[in-house]
């Protein structure tokens, strides 16, 4: 089902290394066996990924221990390109979808922050960072502004940028430019207001045309405040922020989770929740995609503008307080 708001484009985005002019390490298939070894914990002597099992809940996802479930890379002794993450999708297809991020993350303080330059960077560990974020602190708000960069450390090129409106009604966030493009317009994010207490943004996402190629339609989402139970499976603050898809057509492709996140009181899927951290005097916010989202299938210009509104959200209510 589209709508008239939705828009296709001729030619699908560029990967993140295209766009940014930095490769990834990418898992290739013969690298892998038919059937998946088993998926090794994260820690520096691991020698290769793991791709994860079909037909893995979204439950598990949502849940702490899922960590897991994410095929990392060791880390280096000194910082490396950014980290693609893959899933295996249904075992009919054997194929596979890359991922910029694993199911779930973490955000991490810079224990040394300068005075208006903070640094933070977000992974499933702290001692294993995939990509630094900075967040400067200027007058008037105007001048502040969010980056996530494509590696552990601010030396990388932009994934992502979010500037701020000085009155604090919307955001802009700008990714790497689609195909065929030189530059990329910021998409809007609208937020809370007079008429509604959500975060409004719409992305492009991979979509089949009628001549089995792929197309990009835009589609809408909605990041509201929660308190619902795939927050509380954060173990973080029981009240963060849950994004809801509009649509509830299922995009093909992915693995079996796809269109199994929670629904939200209107009927909509969460395809990903965050929300503040707890207890912790370095890891301040903590992040999840579910169902459709960790699925894979909603594309790889979907997940970093998830994570990226998801992060500016949590710096625009910590600038607050």
């Amino acid at each position: 089902m589209t709508n008239n708001d939705d828009q296709a484009f001729e030619e699908p985005p560029p990967s993140y290394e295209e766009a940014t002019g930095r490769p990834s390490i990418t898992h290739r298939p013969q690298d892998h066996p038919e059937v998946p070894p088993p998926l090794p914990l994260r820690n520096a002597s691991s020698a290769a990924a793991a791709s994860t099992k079909p037909g893995a809940s979204a439950a598990a996802a949502a849940a702490p221990a899922a960590t897991t479930l994410s095929p990392t890379a060791p880390a280096a002794p000194r910082p490396g390109p950014a980290q693609s993450f893959s899933q295996l999708p249904t075992s009919a297809q054997q194929t596979r979808i890359n991922r910029q991020f694993p199911p779930l993350l973490n955000l991490y303080r810079d224990p040394f922050p300068g005075a208006l330059q903070r640094r933070y960077f977000i992974g499933e560990h702290q001692n294993t960072p995939l990509y630094a974020v900075g967040a400067w602190s200027g007058w008037p708000v105007v001048q502040s502004s969010l980056v996530l960069h494509n590696g552990p450390t601010e030396d990388y090129a932009a994934l992502a940028t979010v500037s701020y409106d000085s009155w604090g009604r919307r955001m802009d966030v700008t990714l790497p430019p689609l195909r065929g493009t030189t530059s990329s317009d910021p998409i809007a994010v609208l937020a809370p207001g007079m008429m509604t207490a959500a975060f409004r943004f719409r992305v492009e996402i991979p979509w089949p045309d009628e001549n089995g190629g792929i197309t990009w339609r835009r589609e809408a989402y909605e990041w509201r405040r929660s308190n619902s139970l795939a927050v509380a499976g954060l173990a973080g603050s029981t009240t963060g922020w849950k994004l809801v898809r509009l649509t509830n057509d299922l995009p093909p492709g992915g693995v079996t989770v796809a269109g199994s996140g929670p629904p939200s009181r209107d009927g909509h899927e969460v395809v990903a929740v965050c929300t503040n951290a707890v207890m912790s005097m370095t890891k301040l916010w903590k992040f999840c995609f579910l169902g459709t989202g960790v699925s894979g299938a909603l594309g790889e210009r979907w997940a970093v503008m998830a994570v990226t509104t998801g992060l500016a959200i949590w710096d625009r209510e910590h600038r607050r307080h």
